[in-house]
């Protein structure tokens, strides 16, 4: 197993003092935009990003309140210097989760249980409603989307939820008597709207196994579904890992599962125990065929309700053989109880071309891009907070293809041991 190290960020934060009249604010004065840049060692491509919120956290801004109009309602293409390539204006909502697919249309995750298609030019040329999709949306080889919905489970499932005394400082949980649970139940949908393909975890899962740090009801929180790959354990002969099988992420128990697509059983399920085992993971995925690690699991451990101190307030991205289920890389901060990379909610990563790993930090609105031996070769800080942004390659679609190369401009932070603000006075006196 190797231990991956991550150097100290310009955008590591500082908690910020709060009173009682005032939220509590993180970091308030740091770099945006691009603030690390190697074009020599990046994987460099475009950026698909959204905001999560509508302000950063400067004292003076208006935080963000509740409700659906409170985030910008865009969804950008950016380059790796943070310049606007391209962008959709979209019904607005905070969790937007899109997907760009290779025609140049994006579909999108929107309010209301509506799925929307916008084409290029920013036109809705498909809708879907009735889906919610939380947390994730994936579009199918034959173009049908892959859509989840978190359902309350039906009553006689219900019924058999149990009462349960834990844990002193968690008290007792009347799962069964007082909560609804939620389930997690996916959905294929044609472009007539029409579901053909559905699966319910209630039929699959223990439904008495459950966090009791979660919320009432929510029994698993499914956050990502994927597809499985071509790759290598099925062509030797592995019939778990079939291409279209779906990777699903129980969020809430700390298990990733594979769902055999045509009879719906659960064929394979893993997790790991490296500094106390998973904690409310994201976005697991097989690395796809031609890419360093392929047919290797990586998702985003974001740290959440860990049982081990040394995972406590710390993300780790995770890289699983699936058949002995050991750990073949990881990304870590370094030092003791540090949170140098942590994302509570959200986040996202993906295995690059060149070898490099791309990670979303959604919480704080950090992307950046770390080489095999955790060395960051990229990095942008994005007003906000993110939505699981995802890379698009330069020639992912043809309106991107008709496009000139972006240039690419070598970004060296200032060093943060040595890099301050200068005095209002001092600066206009001219004064260093």
């Amino acid at each position: 197993m190797h231990i991956r190290k991550q150097t100290v960020s310009i955008s590591a934060g500082l908690l910020a003092l709060a009173t009682m009249t005032h939220p509590a604010l993180a970091q308030t004065v740091f770099p945006t935009g691009t603030t690390i840049y190697d074009p020599a060692e990046a994987y460099s491509s475009y950026i698909l990003i959204s905001d999560h919120s509508a302000v950063g956290n400067h004292p003076s801004a208006r935080v963000r309140a509740e409700g659906e109009e409170s985030s910008p309602g865009d969804v950008r293409l950016i380059d790796m210097n943070g310049n606007v390539v391209h962008s959709w204006e979209v019904v607005p909502y905070f969790n937007k989760r899109s997907r760009l697919l290779p025609s140049g249309n994006l579909v999108y995750v929107g309010p209301n249980k509506t799925i929307y298609e916008y084409d290029w030019d920013g036109n809705v040329v498909w809708t879907h409603e009735g889906i919610g999709s939380v947390n994730d949306l994936r579009v199918l080889p034959n173009n049908n989307r892959l859509l989840i919905a978190h359902e309350p489970i039906p009553e006689e499932f219900q019924r058999q939820v149990k009462d349960v005394e834990i844990a002193p400082w968690w008290g007792p949980r009347y799962r069964g008597s007082e909560e609804t649970q939620l389930g997690a139940d996916l959905y294929e949908v044609n472009l007539e709207g029409e579901v053909v393909w559905e699966w319910h975890a209630h039929n699959h899962l223990d439904l008495n196994l459950f966090s009791p740090a979660t919320p009432e009801g929510d029994w698993l929180h499914v956050n990502s579904v994927a597809p499985l790959p071509e790759n290598k354990w099925y062509d030797a002969g592995d019939e778990r890992f079939r291409p279209g099988n779906i990777l699903l992420n129980a969020r809430n128990i700390n298990t990733v599962y594979i769902i055999d697509k045509e009879t719906k059983e659960i064929v394979w399920e893993g997790t790991h125990n490296y500094k106390g085992g998973m904690a409310h993971a994201h976005e697991a995925e097989m690395i796809e065929k031609g890419l360093p690690g392929a047919g290797n699991i990586i998702l985003f451990d974001n740290g959440l309700f860990t049982r081990h101190r040394a995972h406590t307030g710390q993300t780790f991205i995770v890289e699983l053989d699936p058949i002995t289920q050991e750990i073949v890389w990881i990304y870590e901060t370094e030092g003791y109880a540090n949170i140098k990379f942590f994302s509570k909610t959200m986040g996202t990563q993906k295995r690059l071309p060149n070898g490099n790993t791309y990670i979303a930090e959604d919480n704080t609105g950090r992307l950046f891009q770390v080489k095999p031996d955790g060395e960051i070769v990229w990095e942008y800080v994005n007003r906000g907070g993110t939505t699981r942004p995802s890379v698009i390659p330069y020639d992912f679609t043809p309106q991107l293809r008709a496009l000139p190369r972006p240039e690419e401009l070598t970004v060296t932070p200032p060093n943060n041991l040595e890099w301050h603000i200068t005095p209002d006075i001092h600066r206009e006196r001219g004064e260093p």
